[in-house]
């Protein structure tokens, strides 16, 4: 069975780092617990009511599958797929509501079998790309970060409401 691989780190404090985990967690305890809340710390970064955003931009009841590892040494934050399928719909968005000024970001994926053909994924403010050309990255990264000259955020919200168990 195939499973893919997650590349990507993050330099950032262990504050910032605290955010992707406190979503992690969440997720995690709403598997088990329907009714579980976020820390309240998350209203900051998503809104009034940040369980249901959370639950509409990560495809709830789809787990994550993505672990977060801080580095306090070297200030980096590493996101790994657990269990080989990591939720890479819900990721570039989560970097965009967790990570703003920290766009654009870069990572890879690829699927076990095949480890000399990964896929990047570019998330940056206005648009997420994404492109087998490794080559390529670099300087759409540096592309992109020319062209923020002015800080914006996508507000993404779940079009549809969350489903409800009578569904």
């Amino acid at each position: 069975m195939s499973s893919i691989t997650l590349t990507l780190e993050l330099a950032c404090t262990r504050e910032e780092a605290a955010r992707f985990a406190a979503v992690e967690l969440f997720l995690a305890e709403v598997a088990e617990n329907a009714e579980a809340a976020p820390p309240a710390e998350l209203e900051a970064v998503f809104g009034a009511r940040p369980g249901e955003t959370i639950l509409g931009l990560a495809g709830h009841p789809q787990p994550l599958g993505i672990t977060c590892r801080y580095d306090q040494d070297r200030g980096v934050m590493t996101l790994a797929a657990s269990g080989g399928k990591p939720n890479l719909a819900a990721l570039p968005v989560l970097l965009l509501w967790l990570y703003p000024d920290k766009l654009p970001i870069a990572y890879s994926v690829h699927v076990t079998e095949r480890p000399e053909l990964p896929v990047w994924t570019i998330v940056g403010l206005n648009r997420i790309e994404i492109t087998q050309h490794e080559g390529e990255v670099a300087a759409r990264l540096q592309a992109l970060r020319a062209a923020c000259d002015t800080s914006r955020r996508l507000d993404l919200l779940p079009l549809r409401p969350l489903p409800r168990e009578s569904d």
